[in-house]
C-alpha cells in the first residue's frame, strides 16, 4: 500500500540557510523549489524532512547562522 502526503501549507523560519519562507501549492498543486546556489533550497528539503520524521531528521546544523530565534517548522 502506497501512502501519499499532501502539504497544504509550509512556514519555515530560522532553518539551516532560511530566514523565513511562507507557501502554499498552487491550483495544481505543484511547488518548485529553486533558487541560486547557496540560496536555502536544500534548507527547505531538509526541512519538510525534519517536520515528518521527527527529530531522526533534524539537521546538524539546524539553527541558522547568527540567528537568536529558534528554528520554526509548520506544515
Amino acid at each position: 500500500m502506497v501512502t501519499f502526503i499532501t502539504i497544504n501549507k509550509l512556514e519555515i523560519e530560522n532553518v539551516k540557510r532560511v530566514k523565513a519562507v511562507k507557501t502554499e501549492p498552487s491550483s495544481t498543486g505543484l511547488t518548485i523549489v529553486g533558487g541560486r546556489n547557496r540560496q536555502g533550497k536544500t534548507s527547505v528539503l531538509d526541512s519538510i524532512a525534519w517536520a515528518l520524521g521527527g527529530n531522526k531528521y533534524r539537521p546538524s546544523q539546524a539553527e541558522r547562522e547568527g540567528s537568536m530565534v529558534p528554528p520554526f517548522i509548520k506544515l
